[in-house]
């Protein structure tokens, strides 16, 4: 079987968490038998990353979408296409089309409101029509990281017959609990409103004896790091080096984040032994809180913060829950569906 991936961004390039996931899909399926290449953007010269081969269009990401040509090009022998919400999935869907080939879309978020936050009320309404406009395109199958992520998609009006949950795996051995946790919130993620990043900043403000620490990067730095209260730390990290002793370390993961698709930096936090104060419906232990309740993100962090022991075993389940993520079994649901479109 051979599997054409397209995305705006491959490692080594990097802009935020779909990009390890992409390599991830790639690496997994590779290690089934499936042939992978990779069709993206970047410098032409960078032919191949960890053994996977890769063309890269040397044009901005946002000129992905008009791709198609490039696309149908490098997709007529494939059997597959796999592609990824945002600026390479309308293009592929369009090149599989004409060439007859079947189109799966795996979503990394659904932001749906959150767009209005992002973008404010025009701007953003055109943004959440877009997303809605994409997501319900004829997409051989519409894949999501998690029920809740799903949920919002069929909200949106994608035919539930075409979805399918694909949980994101985790590299369990890069992560372990520290038995001297310090009593530290920690916040990993884009600094940008959808993240929360504003009412982490006023959480920290409210719980001046906590200590905070975020690694993070994105449009709203400088002004974060401005408003910050002297309770918060920024750990300077390459964005996709080694976060783990940052985890280990740590005894709660704050995540107010007003709209994702199944956050890794999440499911490191609860491999790592972190109590998660979070406000998306996914499966963790800890406290779950509404998106932008601010008061309710103050009392959930004040109450672990203040019962140590607490935090500690409900950070020790969540590394249970967490082993049940494995990229293995993420690439075998996939897999699964390719065979099923192609009837194999």
């Amino acid at each position: 079987m051979k599997v054409l991936l397209t995305h705006e961004l491959f490692p080594p390039d990097f802009a935020g968490g779909g990009e390890n996931l992409t390599l991830e899909c790639a690496r997994y399926l590779g290690r089934r038998g499936v042939e992978m290449s990779v069709l993206t953007t970047g410098d032409p010269g960078i032919r191949a990353f960890e053994g996977i081969s890769t063309t890269r269009l040397a044009v901005h990401r946002y000129r992905m979408n008009f791709a198609v040509s490039e696309i149908m090009k490098h997709a007529r022998d494939a059997d597959v296409i796999q592609t990824f919400n945002f600026h390479a999935c309308l293009p592929s869907l369009l090149a599989g089309q004409r060439l007859g080939k079947p189109v799966i879309l795996l979503v990394l978020g659904v932001y749906a409101r959150a767009w209005l936050d992002m973008k404010g009320a025009v701007a953003g309404r055109l943004y959440a029509a877009w997303e809605r406009f994409l997501f319900t395109r004829a997409f051989a199958r519409v894949a999501f990281l998690s029920e809740y992520s799903r949920q919002m998609g069929l909200e949106l009006g994608i035919d539930p017959a075409r979805t399918l949950v694909a949980r994101m795996g985790l590299h369990h051995a890069r992560f372990s609990a520290s038995e001297a946790k310090d009593g530290s919130v920690l916040f990993v993620g884009k600094l940008e409103v959808r993240k929360g990043i504003w009412e982490l900043l006023a959480v920290a403000k409210a719980l001046p004896d906590i200590r905070f620490r975020i690694v993070g990067w994105g449009p709203e730095e400088r002004a974060v790091r401005r408003e910050a209260s002297p309770n918060v730390e920024f750990v300077d990290i390459v964005t996709n080096g080694n976060l783990a002793p940052e985890f280990s370390r740590a005894s709660i993961f704050l995540l107010p984040s007003r709209a994702e698709g199944s956050p890794m930096a999440l499911l490191e936090a609860m491999a790592s032994g972190c109590a998660v104060v979070c406000t998306l419906p996914l499966e963790y232990e800890g406290a779950k809180v509404a998106p932008g309740d601010i008061p309710g993100l103050i009392s959930a962090v004040r109450s672990l913060a203040s019962e140590p022991a607490r935090a500690r075993a409900l950070g020790q389940a969540n590394v249970t829950l967490a082993r049940a993520h494995t990229w293995e079994d993420f690439a075998a649901t996939l897999h699964a569906v390719y065979r099923e479109v192609l009837g194999t």
